[in-house]
């Protein structure tokens, strides 16, 4: 199954700096992903570790993107 990496509010599958959205929050089991100017609106509250685990899952899933 493909994840839907793109941000929930605009659609981009990237920052304004070119790196990759981030998972912000999991809602019902599923991932949702932000850029840098939608982070806010979806944030989790801060330390949640539900967060934490998919967001170390998904830097694991692409460890392209962590050679620079």
């Amino acid at each position: 199954m493909s994840r839907d990496r793109r941000c929930r509010t605009c659609r981009s599958a990237t920052s304004s700096n070119g790196a990759p959205t981030v998972i912000v929050v999991v809602v019902n089991g599923e991932d949702v992903y932000a850029c840098d100017v939608h982070r806010a609106e979806h944030a989790a509250p801060a330390g949640d570790q539900l967060v934490a685990l998919a967001q170390y899952q998904d830097m694991a899933a692409r460890p392209h993107l962590l050679l620079g």
